[in-house]
């Protein structure tokens, strides 16, 4: 696989800024960009086999646990958006608490979050530093093959003998498409009709899962008898997206990965995106 340099490095110049800047409260748009190139940063460091070393895994540690905060706010965000949806920004009665409830939600992971930054900035940025000197080297020398089944492979291996989807199987089947899909934007000749349907996948199955999320917390928050209608409206377009989310990885799983050979998957999809 043939890397893109500027789609290597560029996770880790975005991380330096957005971690030496992050606000105590950062906006939506400040949350989404850190988790996403948190994600890539991952994705780059498992494609080009970084993880055997010592430094990156610490880095690895690091952008996890930031990570996983920051999806903790972006949560909040997206569930917000969702309840105005559904009663629009004037509000019924039901949803201005629930909406309340999940502002002091994302309050308080926001806070989390700032101080976990400000906590581990200084060590976020070491190791920055010294991974961003190992991928200049590796890409220097060139990529080496690794023994066995690459990243990628690896992936397309799973994922072509993955189970049959269902509501119980698809959010795991989202992570593994959305790990493949950042590696495969890695390439600089990767297929753009399958990074663009394995994006497909990651939204429709995301915003599927933002309404299973949305309905456990509205459960806990809200009276079933006086705020039913709103339930009802929450698990109805739950239900909706869980078909349009099933339909879109259904599609995608037998274009593919639906073959009975899954080394033979593996080859025929980087072979594409090659």
């Amino acid at each position: 696989m043939k890397l893109q340099p500027d789609q290597v490095e560029k996770p880790l110049r975005k991380l330096r800024m957005q971690l030496n800047a992050l606000p105590p409260n950062p906006r939506p748009e400040e949350v989404h960009s850190l988790r996403m190139y948190t994600r890539r940063l991952e994705a780059t460091i498992a494609a080009m086999a970084l993880e055997r070393e010592k430094k990156a895994r610490c880095l690895l540690k690091l952008i996890k646990s930031v990570r996983k905060a920051a999806g903790e706010v972006r949560d909040m965000d997206v569930l917000i958006g969702n309840v105005l949806t559904i009663c629009g920004h004037q509000g019924c009665g039901p949803a201005v608490r629930l909406v309340e409830h999940l502002a002091k939600m994302r309050a308080r992971n926001a806070r989390r979050l700032h101080r976990l930054v400000r906590r581990e900035r200084r060590e976020f940025s070491t190791r920055l530093k010294q991974s961003s000197r190992l991928i200049r080297k590796k890409m220097k020398n060139g990529v080496a093959d690794r023994e066995g089944e690459t990243p990628p492979q690896i992936l397309i291996t799973e994922l072509s003998h993955w189970p049959s989807l269902d509501e119980g199987n698809l959010h795991l089947f989202r992570i593994r498409v959305k790990e493949l899909r950042y590696m495969l934007q890695l390439n600089e000749q990767a297929d753009a009709r399958l990074v663009d349907a394995l994006g497909e996948v990651k939204d429709t199955v995301g915003e599927w899962h933002d309404w299973v999320e949305l309905e456990k917390i509205a459960r806990k928050v809200l009276d079933p008898r006086s705020d039913g209608d709103l339930l009802k409206r929450i698990r109805l377009t739950g239900g909706e997206k869980l078909q349009i989310a099933l339909a879109a990885a259904i599609r995608v799983r037998e274009r593919y990965f639906h073959l009975p050979d899954a080394r033979k998957a593996g080859v025929k999809i980087l072979q594409m995106a090659s």
